[in-house]
């Protein structure tokens, strides 16, 4: 019997990433003996914006939905773009590092904040409470798909560390697939996948431009996790007989 599937979202949907960010970077400024005030978080990650609006390789398809503070901790390196791009973009996070660290005054070195940021943001990759057995409710009567935004190398990464990664049937990058979630190409290579007779039950996610408009491309109905509802309770919205 081939079940429904249910295309599901990953960051600040399964796991933190705005949050975690901001987390890892206080660590940083902690482990640099700089306060860690609000201000200070927000200073490193203008400066990140920075860097990374300056680098003009950064509308490349594999990398356009990588955010300021992800290109912080994503590995360019093996990434298939052309060699220029993928140099331009390596040291990215030492540079928006130097940036930030100038202009909050401190003389630490920016390769020890870069590596520590790193190091830091991986520990804080874990899903939200509840998620396990949200999913494990799901895949009773459902397949789960993974719908993401992001450069291959950073957004399969962080699934593997989740935890997550045999939880789902397939699993969808905007980077790999080569074009941004909630456009029709990478809607039409989500429905193209939906083979033998498979049908989606629900999208759900925490955005209301790429998790909707995967919706709304798909024609499938939709479910915002947000502050008025947690992942956990996202199985109660299945509408499967």
């Amino acid at each position: 019997m081939v079940r429904p599937v249910v295309i599901i979202d990953l960051d600040d949907c399964l796991i933190p990433d705005g949050a975690a960010a901001r987390a890892a970077i206080a660590a940083v400024l902690g482990e640099l003996s700089i306060p860690a005030t609000e201000r200070a978080i927000d200073v490193v990650l203008a400066a990140a914006r920075r860097e990374w609006r300056d680098i003009r390789t950064v509308t490349h398809r594999e990398v356009e939905r990588v955010a300021s503070w992800e290109a912080l901790w994503a590995d360019f390196h093996e990434l298939p773009m052309p060699r220029e791009t993928v140099e331009a973009l390596v040291g990215n996070d030492v540079r928006a590092w130097r940036l930030a660290l100038a202009d909050l005054g401190s003389a630490a070195d920016a390769q020890t904040a870069a590596l520590a940021f790193r190091r830091l943001r991986c520990a804080l990759v874990r899903p939200f409470p509840g998620v396990e057995s949200a999913l494990d409710s799901l895949a009773e009567r459902h397949e789960l798909w993974l719908a993401t935004d992001g450069c291959r190398s950073l957004q399969r990464q962080k699934i593997r560390l989740s935890g997550l990664a045999d939880r789902f049937a397939r699993v969808f990058v905007s980077g790999e697939v080569g074009h941004p979630k909630g456009t029709p190409g990478f809607t039409d290579a989500v429905r193209e996948a939906l083979t033998d007779g498979r049908t989606v039950c629900f999208v759900t996610g925490d955005s209301l431009t790429t998790d909707l408009l995967l919706a709304e491309t798909g024609g499938w109905p939709f479910v915002q996790v947000g502050a008025a509802l947690t992942f956990a309770d996202v199985p109660a919205h299945c509408s499967c007989d």
